[in-house]
């Protein structure tokens, strides 16, 4: 079921943003979606026959969607939440999709307005993958039963299968799984 008048936007069109919007999209999710300003047109000219709302910056994105993820690296998490954060439609969901959540939800805690719910999540497979069937990791951080169960409804359009995870308990998997790969 899409939910209805929800908007969902994502700030950062790479590989994962624009696998987030196709999936969203087809959904029949109205998408809204921004990278870097200096990338605006060439988003227009690549994606604009997908039908999102390609829009210019993190600013724009913010203010009209119900549903944010930054889709952002890790290492840049901090700033760029800085940078948008106070944006952010009051009463908006707000999620991220790095591999390592302690940043993200420092990040969220110190710059997102407190009527903002989050509930974040982490694909755990590449970009090339599609998301049916894949594990997805959906972390309830700060957020009311209503916009969680919006949240997780809008997520379920990914057709993942869902771990309920902590932060905390998804930072301790992930960083064992690294370990495990590098050691063998």
């Amino acid at each position: 079921m899409v939910l209805e008048n929800f908007e969902i936007g994502i700030i950062g069109a790479g590989d994962m943003g624009m696998l987030y919007a196709r999936r969203f999209k087809q959904a029949g999710y109205a998408v809204n979606i921004c990278d870097t300003p200096d990338r605006y047109s060439e988003l227009q000219a690549k994606y604009g026959h997908l039908g999102l709302n390609i829009l210019r910056d993190g600013y724009a994105v913010s203010r009209r969607s119900d549903f944010i993820i930054y889709s952002v690296p890790a290492v840049n998490i901090g700033r760029i939440v800085e940078e948008y954060g106070r944006a952010t439609k009051m009463g908006a969901i707000v999620a991220g999709q790095t591999s390592v959540k302690t940043p993200e939800i420092q990040a969220f805690e110190k710059y997102l307005p407190d009527d903002v719910h989050i509930v974040t999540c982490h694909s755990m497979h590449g970009p090339n993958i599609d998301t049916k069937g894949q594990p997805l990791a959906i972390i309830r951080y700060r957020s009311d039963d209503k916009h969680y169960r919006m949240a997780v409804e809008a997520l379920s359009a990914l057709e993942s299968r869902v771990i309920y995870l902590t932060y905390e308990e998804h930072d301790r998997i992930t960083a064992d799984t690294q370990a495990a790969t590098h050691l063998s």
